[in-house]
């Protein structure tokens, strides 16, 4: 029993480290990326060519959302730490930038579940035909979010 719970506290430990935090997100979206193409696709082959075929966005939209998770746990623990008001905290990790980021760089992918859902195919067209776009408007709101993080990040550090 005490080997668990050791096993817990070192598990709790290591999801508090931003950059374990940031590299766990990364990955996941990786994962979360290819399985869904996969199932789309038919097999995991197909659904991790898909992936690869996206070209450099399949490089870039992990590290990003890697970048803003490891720093939003870097947030979490300094307020934690510091025993900030709810307010402060509330102000930062309820951040709209982060969210419209995450459905703008997963928007593309609405564009490969339409015609599998039957749903209209100009709609479907449209999305494909611009999904760098929404791509790219994702990785800037993703850029964005990080710096008002980074921002707050060092604006609390700095406090006495």
């Amino acid at each position: 029993m005490v080997n668990i719970q050791h096993g817990i506290a070192g598990i709790k430990r290591l999801s508090r480290n931003p950059l374990f935090f940031g590299l766990s997100a990364g990955i996941l979206v990786i994962i979360f990326n290819i399985l869904i193409v996969s199932i789309i696709e038919g097999s995991l082959e197909n659904g991790y060519s898909v992936f690869l075929d996206n070209g450099i966005f399949a490089y870039l939209v992990p590290p990003a959302v890697g970048v803003q998770m490891g720093l939003f746990r870097w947030h979490r623990n300094i307020t934690a730490e510091k025993k900030l008001c709810a307010s402060e905290k509330i102000g930062m990790t309820g951040s709209v930038t982060s969210s419209v980021t995450m459905v703008l760089c997963c928007l593309h992918h609405a564009g490969e579940l339409l015609p599998a859902l039957g749903f209209i195919l100009a709609a479907s067209s449209f999305l494909t035909e611009y999904k760098n776009t929404f791509i790219i408007i994702g990785l800037l709101a993703n850029l964005a979010g990080s710096a008002v993080i980074a921002k707050a990040v060092m604006e609390i550090r700095n406090r006495k």
